[in-house]
């Protein structure tokens, strides 16, 4: 068996609850950052590295978004 952690921002946890419940994938939450984050680990075999290679792009896409709509505040702020 195989082991895989993500560190899912809180506001992202949705989404990729979503995107990893798709998947079928057996996960468990083990914690948290001191920046805030949910530390989520993901068990699989041989066979499911494909989806968690999807679930990794699809976390990267969520933290490109969001830090896409971050920069967009703090430029509506100035």
């Amino acid at each position: 068996m195989r082991k895989a952690e993500f560190f899912v921002p809180s506001e992202a946890m949705v989404e990729f609850a979503d995107a990893m419940a798709s998947r079928k994938l057996d996960n468990t939450v083990t914690g948290t950052t001191t920046e805030g984050e949910i530390v989520i680990e993901v068990n699989y075999g041989r066979d499911g590295t494909d989806e968690v290679d999807e679930l990794e792009e699809v976390l990267e896409k969520i933290r490109e978004q969001l830090d896409e709509e971050k920069e967009e505040e703090e430029e509506d702020e100035k």
